[in-house]
C-alpha cells in the first residue's frame, strides 16, 4: 500500500522531518525492522540516544519530572526539547505525565543490540563464491566516479570539454524535482539551492537525494515502508562485503538498481541477484560520518570536491585574478561558473572573475554570498592565514555587481485611477498617507498606488464612499 505523505511544498530536509511525517501505521511497519530501529537509533543526538537507552530495558512508564532529574536545572529545557523530539518521531509517548518508549521500537532494538529477532532485516550475505577482485578500494572508486559524474552533470561542461555521460532518467528527474537543476532554454541548467548543494559534504548531499528518492517513490506508489527498511538496511550493512537479494521485494529490488545510478550500490552480477554497498550509504548513520584510510584515498563521507577543499587550491589577487592548483574537472567546472578561465595547465587553471561572468552566475540563481563563501572555503594555505581570507575590494565589487542586477525588485500592488470626484480622491489618498501605504501618487490625475497590504484597508474606506455617492473608483 502506497500514501501520498507530502505536497510538492512540502519536501523533508532531514530525514527526522520526513519520520516525523509518516502516519502511526506506517511507523508501526518501519519500526518492525531491528535494522530500522537501530539506523534510526545511530542518527539520533547524543542526549537522545541517552534517554532511549535509559528506558530501554524498563515496561513501566516513567514520571517526566523523574526524567527531567536525570540533568542539571539549568540543562533540563534542553531535555524537555528533546523528549519532544522524540515524541514527534513517534519513539516516545507521553500521558499523564509519565513517559515510555514505543514499545514496538523498544522490542525490536533490543533485539538489534542483542541478535534476536529478524535479523535478515540487516541483510543476507551472499553464500556464493566472493570476487576477489571487488575490494573496499574498488568499490570507494566506483561510488566516486558516479557520484562525480552526477556533480560535473550539475555544473555542466565548458566548451572545449569532452561531453558527459549521459545520467539516467531518475537522476535528472531527481535532481530536477528537488530544485537543484530547473529546465532552461538549453535543457537542464543548475539552481540557486544546487550551487549551495555542491558546497555541501557526500553525506548531506547523499541524504539531500535519498530525501527526495522517498517523495518520488510516493508519486511512483511504491510502498514506502519498503523503500525505508531498504534505506535502513544499506546504512547497517558492511562495506565490501556482498549481500544477497533474494529476501528483497520488487519494489526494493527496483531502488536497488536505481541506486546503482548514483554510485550507492555496486552490482557485478549481470542477473542481480547480489550486490555491494558502498561507502557513500555505509557511513551516513555513521557519528561525524567518520573517514577510513582503507577506502582508496577519498574517505566516507568525502567527496573530490570536499577533500581539496580541506588543503585550499585557489589564489585570489586583488585584481580578481584567480590561480586555481587544481586537475579536477569538477573543480574546474564549479570555477568555470563565475569565472572566466584563460589558461589551463596540468595542475593550474588561471582566469579573472569579470563582471560578465559574475552576472552569467547569477542567471543561473547563484548570489554572490554564495561564490564568496566558496572562494573562501577553498583558498589556499597561504590565504587561509590573511585576515580577511579574500581581498576586500574584490568581494565589494562581486557584491556591486550583484546589486546592478538587483536594482529593481517586483512587489505586488494595486493602481487606484478614475476617480469622478477631486474630493473623493483627497480623502482617500489622505487615509492612505495615514497608514503608510503609498508607494506612489500622481495627484494631478488622480491616480496612487498602494501595497497589497494596504489594499484591504483602502478598499473598506471606498466601500463606505460608495454607499454614501455615486462616484465609484476603480482598482486594478
Amino acid at each position: 500500500m502506497a500514501m501520498q505523505l507530502g505536497g510538492e511544498d512540502e519536501f523533508k530536509t532531514t530525514i527526522a522531518e520526513y519520520l516525523e511525517s509518516l502516519p502511526p501505521q506506517f511507523c508501526k511497519r518501519v519500526f518492525s525492522s531491528p535494522a530500522a530501529c537501530l539506523a534510526i537509533f545511530r542518527l539520533l543526538s547524543t542526549i537522545g540516544k541517552q534517554l532511549i537507552m535509559s528506558m530501554l530495558y524498563l515496561d513501566s512508564p516513567l514520571k517526566l519530572q523523574d526524567v527531567l532529574q536525570w540533568a542539571r536545572p539549568e540543562h533540563q529545557r534542553l531535555v524537555r526539547s528533546k523528549i519532544h523530539q522524540l515524541r514527534k518521531l513517534q519513539l516516545l509517548t507521553e500521558e499523564k505525565g509519565s513517559v515510555l518508549l514505543n514499545t514496538i521500537f523498544q522490542e525490536q532494538l533490543r533485539n538489534a543490540l542483542t541478535g534476536g529477532g529478524d535479523f535478515s532485516s540487516f541483510g543476507v550475505p551472499d553464500s556464493g563464491a566472493r570476487d576477489a577482485h571487488i575490494t573496499a578500494t574498488r568499490l570507494s572508486r566506483y561510488a566516486g566516479e558516479r557520484w562525480e559524474a552526477m556533480l560535473r552533470f550539475m555544473v555542466g561542461r565548458s566548451a572545449n570539454e569532452a561531453a558527459l555521460p549521459a545520467l539516467s532518467d531518475t537522476v535528472q528527474r531527481i535532481l530536477q524535482s528537488s530544485g537543484l537543476m530547473d529546465r532552461g532554454p538549453d535543457g537542464l541548467r543548475i539552481t540557486n539551492s544546487g550551487f549551495q548543494f555542491l558546497l555541501q559534504d557526500s553525506a548531506a548531499q547523499v541524504w539531500t537525494v535519498l530525501l527526495q528518492y522517498l517523495r518520488l517513490a510516493e508519486e511512483k506508489n511504491m510502498d514506502v515502508v519498503e523503500v525505508l527498511n531498504l534505506l535502513f538496511q544499506l546504512v547497517s550493512l558492511q562495506l565490501g562485503r556482498a549481500y544477497t537479494t533474494a529476501q528483497l521485494t520488487a519494489n526494493q529490488q527496483r531502488m536497488l538498481s536505481e541506486l546503482r545510478e548514483f554510485g550507492l550500490v555496486y552490482q557485478d552480477d549481470p542477473s542481480g541477484q547480489r550486490f555491494y554497498p558502498t561507502h557513500l550509504v555505509t557511513t551516513l548513520a555513521s557519528s561525524g560520518h567518520a573517514r577510513s584510510s582503507d577506502n582508496g584515498g577519498t574517505g566516507p563521507g568525502q567527496s573530490e570536491l570536499t577533500k581539496s577543499s580541506e588543503h585550499g587550491y585557489i589564489i585570489l589577487e586583488t585584481n580578481c585574478r584567480i590561480y586555481a592548483y587544481t586537475s579536477s574537472p569538477l573543480q574546474i567546472a564549479i570555477l568555470g561558473l563565475f569565472v572566466r578561465l584563460v589558461s589551463r595547465f596540468s595542475n593550474l587553471v588561471t582566469g579573472a572573475i569579470t563582471r560578465d561572468s559574475v552576472r552569467q552566475a547569477l542567471t543561473h540563481g547563484i548570489t554572490a554570498d554564495q561564490i564568496i563563501i566558496f572562494l573562501t572555503v577553498n583558498a589556499h594555505p597561504q590565504m587561509q592565514n590573511r585576515t580577511p581570507v579574500l581581498p576586500v575590494t574584490v568581494t565589494d565589487q562581486i557584491r556591486l555587481w550583484e546589486q546592478e542586477r538587483n536594482r529593481l525588485h517586483p512587489t505586488g500592488a494595486y493602481f487606484y485611477k478614475d476617480f469622478e470626484q477631486r474630493q473623493g480622491f483627497e480623502r482617500v489618498f489622505r487615509y492612505a498617507q495615514d497608514i503608510g501605504v503609498i508607494l506612489w501618487a500622481n495627484t494631478e490625475k488622480r491616480q496612487m498606488v498602494v501595497t497589497r497590504q494596504g489594499h484591504a484597508k483602502i478598499a473598506e474606506l471606498v466601500k463606505g464612499q460608495r454607499a454614501s455617492s455615486a462616484q465609484t473608483p476603480s482598482a486594478s
